[in-house]
Order: structure tokens, then C-alpha cells, then sequence
């Protein structure tokens, strides 16, 4: 099945990170500025949000998250106002995740994960390694570099220091949870597409693997049952959770590397290409 090309514009900076919300996509660039589009790709907003490149780009319901080499986390309005800079006493930031729109949490390359809540940092914890994703289905925490995912038992309502080393298994960034009862990583080799179960009981067995493609992947993003993958090939590929099964689901090529991808549907997704290239993609 082949993916439609919905719609598509150019931005004139290399886009490197992407999130969306409310309709809304934010995409960093190598300029370190920020790019709103709405949803039909129509430009919003744009500002410049750090001097250099964006390592790592989030969106809650009210504001932005921005990170580069700086050694802070920015905060705007989806329109670019600043609300605060919040300074960080680890190594660069480059992965960030929000959980229920209420805890940021931020991981570095020193392996610090870092928990705010309303700007206030609540909770630090080392994983021991580089932090290149980091994703939160409580009370487990789940962090990744390129050979191993590491789950960590975590209470930052409770302990702002206090973790518990669960698990330790193959894979790599990126990692998403999928229909609520399973994780998805990206397989040491960088190519192939792991399915877990998100279960302690289980040791979060993995269930499934299937190749992707012949080049490393850049890029994964889930809504529903549906995941989308993208990398070094230029082909977004769609695939749907079935059973325990990953199962393919369609595919387009768009001729230069997946840089990010956002997911709006189980129908639809964003990609960020090489070159400043941004579509919007649709199954239908």
C-alpha cells in the first residue's frame, strides 16, 4: 500500500527535531530556530530560540520545550514569548519527554534525567549512560542510548533520588509505547523494529521483530496501534499493531533522510526531511 502525500512545504532551515500538539507542529532547526506550522502546513509562528542547532524539541497543552548547547531548557508560548529559562547542571540535553502535560522530563549525555514539574525541578537520577530517549509509563522509566534500553523504577511524587534498576535489554533509540500495552525500540543493529510487552511479569519479553529497512532509522512515532518509521532511505513506513504482530502497512519514499516524524492519527503523520522538506502523509 502506498502513502499519499497529503500536503507539503519547504522551510528555509535544516529541520532537525519535531513535536506536535493542538494542531500545532514545532519543528527545531539547525539555526536553532523554532517553526510553528498549523495543520495544514501553513506557517504560525517562528522564532529564534537558541544561538545553535536544536537537540531536542517538546510541546505540553500551553508551552514549548527547547534544548541545544547551551545548558538550558527554554520555555515558550506557542507563539515565542519566552515564559523561563531554566538552567541545568548536567552535560547537553538531548532528549525530552513530557508525561500526562505535567512532568518534563529531561535526559543528557551524562546520563542525569532530570523532573520538573511547573518549571521547578522535583527529581534527578543518573542511568549511567547517554540519554538519547527517554519515554515514562509509571512507575517505569525508560531510557536509551544505541545498545541497550534500561528500565528504572521511579517515584518523583515521592523520592527525588531514590530509583530502582528493573531492567536491561537490546535496543536503541528511539522508543514509543504502542496501544497502551506494548514498547516499540529500534533494534541494536539500527534497522529492525522491536515489539515488547510493557510488563515487568513478562521482563517486557520481546514478542516481535521485523525488518525495516537496509539503512539505520532516524526516526518513530506511534498513535494508537499504528507506528511510522523513518530514516537513512527516505522512506516513511507505516505499520499496525496486530495481535503481537507488527504488520506492514504502507510506504512512501521521499527522496532524502527522515529527520523526525509526529504522528496527528492513525491515518496520518508529519515527516521532517533532509533539506528542509516538510509532509504531510495520509494512508488513505
Amino acid at each position: 500500500m502506498a502513502l499519499k502525500i497529503e500536503q507539503k512545504t519547504n522551510i528555509d532551515s535544516e529541520p532537525c527535531v519535531v513535536t506536535l500538539k493542538s494542531n500545532k507542529l514545532f519543528i527545531g532547526t539547525e539555526n536553532g530556530s523554532i517553526e510553528c506550522l498549523n495543520a495544514d502546513l501553513s506557517p504560525s509562528a517562528k522564532w529564534l530560540a537558541h544561538d545553535v542547532q536544536l537537540f531536542a524539541i517538546a510541546a505540553s497543552d500551553k508551552h514549548v520545550y527547547s534544548t541545544s548547547n547551551d545548558g538550558t531548557i527554554r520555555v515558550w508560548t506557542f507563539n515565542g514569548d519566552k515564559v523561563v529559562e531554566i538552567a541545568t547542571v548536567g552535560t547537553d540535553i538531548g532528549a525530552l519527554y513530557i508525561l500526562n502535560d505535567k512532568q518534563l522530563y529531561a535526559g543528557d549525555e551524562g546520563g542525569n534525567i532530570f523532573v520538573y514539574e511547573d518549571h521547578i525541578l522535583i527529581a534527578s537520577y543518573n542511568v549511567l549512560e547517554e540519554v538519547k530517549d527517554v519515554i515514562v509509563n509509571p512507575p517505569y522509566m525508560f531510557t536509551a542510548r544505541d545498545l541497550y534500553v534500561t528500565v528504572t523504577e521511579i517515584k518523583p511524587d515521592e523520592s527525588k533520588d531514590r530509583f530502582v534498576t528493573r531492567h536491561v535489554m537490546e535496543g536503541r533509540a528511539p522508543l514509543r509505547i504502542i496501544s497502551g500495552s506494548h514498547l516499540l525500540a529500534i533494534a541494536r543493529g539500527g534497522n529492525s523494529l522491536q515489539l515488547h510487552e510493557l510488563s515487568m511479569d513478562s521482563k517486557f519479553k520481546k514478542i516481535h521483530e521485523v525488518k525495516v529497512s537496509d539503512m539505520i532509522l532516524t526516526s518513530l512515532s506511534t498513535y494508537g496501534d499504528v507506528a511510522w518509521t523513518g530514516g537513512w532511505d527516505g522512506v516513511v513506513r507505516r505499520w499496525k499493531i496486530s495481535g503481537n504482530k507488527i504488520e506492514a502497512a504502507g510506504e512512501v519514499n521521499l527522496g532524502a533522510c527522515i529527520n523526525g516524524l509526529a504522528a496527528f492519527s492513525s491515518e496520518s503523520a508529519y515527516a521532517i526531511v533532509t533539506g528542509g522538506l516538510i509532509v504531510k502523509l495520509n494512508s488513505a
